[in-house]
């Protein structure tokens, strides 16, 4: 039977999962850091047509806003459909009525509950005979939009997932050999973390970034460690799962769903009728405000390309400063792995600019340097007035930079 998960020193089969989700009981509310126990518990309750909560692995009771700390690991009895095989258990799955209750990843304050079907889950999943014998490297969070995503389009073909979520650089290259892992779908701070380029793998056919804004010289460099991957940029949210793809930085927002869209101030709105369930959205007539900021590239085809969230625009002496683009910048420089950009409050200008920068192992640049190659592509209140030099940053639950 085809290898199901792949997590450290274990392996499970289908047929492992498949006397998993036979067991009389579920977990409504499971917090835990085993990636079996956790599928295992969110396939049952959608095959069963129960309700679940997503609670991350290392979530403090204050963070449980509205739910129950004493239900948390409180196992029930259920009478489970007996499924004798794979092909009706992901049947059943498609098919669900359960609702998946899940919170954001407060990188912005509490996090919220969100609750969705498994249609808007599933909305970007595809199934075919070119989607078997996939072999996935599993770079996300599991309780999260992208880790969900990425686990339906695996487990819905009966592809194989092998966990990389936390592991070092070293690692990761050694279970991509081991496994001969065909796709990869992760952050761009995961994919940075992998340079500098030493060695080409080619088992690797596809490569998708999402969760935060990518930059072509990211691109440029993976493309060295992935010669055989096409490369896709994937939007989707908490709120709404994924929405559309791109090739490159450009979006297109599907003609299917053009209609769900607007853009008010640069901000890209999306119609309730593509978000989940959650008291704390907040709606503009039917649309509601996704702080994404973009800018069209052509506006009647519907490609755009992201400029950055709204709320991480700093004020520097009256002017907006767009992190994201100073960081692009740095990035590009060689010898520079990972930068993040941010505000300090100065009671003159409002802020000043700040840059904390990781360096790829032997490098030596010093921060006049790195000033001196800014001046070449930023105006002066772009450039960072400190600069410090890290061994590494802090992530989100999600895998993403953690902004200051």
């Amino acid at each position: 039977m085809t290898v199901f998960l792949c997590d450290g020193e274990c392996e499970y089969s289908y047929d492992d999962l498949l006397r998993h989700l036979n067991q009389d009981n579920y977990f409504p509310l499971l917090k835990t850091h085993h990636l079996f126990s956790y599928f295992g518990n969110l396939v049952k309750a959608l095959t069963n047509d129960v309700p679940l909560v997503l609670l991350d692995s290392d979530l403090s009771p204050a963070e449980l806003d509205g739910v129950d700390e004493s239900l948390v690991n409180q196992s029930i009895p259920l009478s489970v459909k007996r499924l004798p095989s794979m092909g009706e258990v992901i049947e059943a799955l498609v098919h669900s009525t359960s609702e998946i209750t899940m919170f954001t990843s407060g990188t912005t304050g509490q996090p919220k509950k969100v609750v969705h079907s498994i249609q808007t889950l599933t909305r970007s999943v595809r199934r075919g005979e070119k989607y078997n014998n996939q072999i996935w490297a599993y770079a996300y969070n599991p309780t999260h939009m992208a880790g969900l995503q990425v686990f339906f389009q695996a487990f819905e073909n009966l592809n194989t997932l092998i966990n990389v979520f936390n592991r070092t650089r070293s690692e990761i290259f050694n279970l991509i050999k081991k496994h001969s892992i065909t796709h990869i779908s992760a952050t761009p701070t995961f994919y940075r973390l992998l340079l500098p380029y030493e060695r080409a793998y080619s088992s690797v056919i596809r490569l998708t970034l999402g969760g935060e804004k990518s930059d072509g010289h990211l691109y440029n460099v993976i493309r060295q460690i992935f010669p055989s991957a096409q490369i896709n940029n994937v939007y989707a949210s908490t709120e709404a799962g994924s929405l559309f793809a791109a090739k490159g930085e450009n979006f297109q927002i599907p003609a299917s769903i053009h209609d769900m869209f607007q853009v008010v101030d640069d901000e890209l709105l999306i119609h309730r009728s593509l978000l989940g369930q959650s008291d704390s959205f907040r709606f503009d007539g039917d649309y509601y405000h996704s702080g994404d900021l973009i800018e069209w590239i052509n506006r009647e085809e519907g490609v755009f390309k992201f400029k950055s969230r709204k709320n991480e625009l700093i004020n520097v002496g009256g002017y907006k400063v767009n992190p994201g683009e100073v960081e692009n910048v740095l990035n590009a420089i060689k010898g520079i792995r990972q930068s993040l950009v941010f505000g300090k409050a100065n009671s003159v200008l409002g802020n000043i600019l700040c840059a904390e920068v990781q360096l790829e192992e032997g490098v030596r640049l010093s921060e006049l340097e790195i000033r001196r190659i800014l001046k070449d592509s930023l105006q002066d209140f772009k450039i960072p007035r400190r600069i410090r030099f890290v061994e590494s940053f802090s992530l989100t639950r999600t895998g993403k930079l953690k902004r200051l």
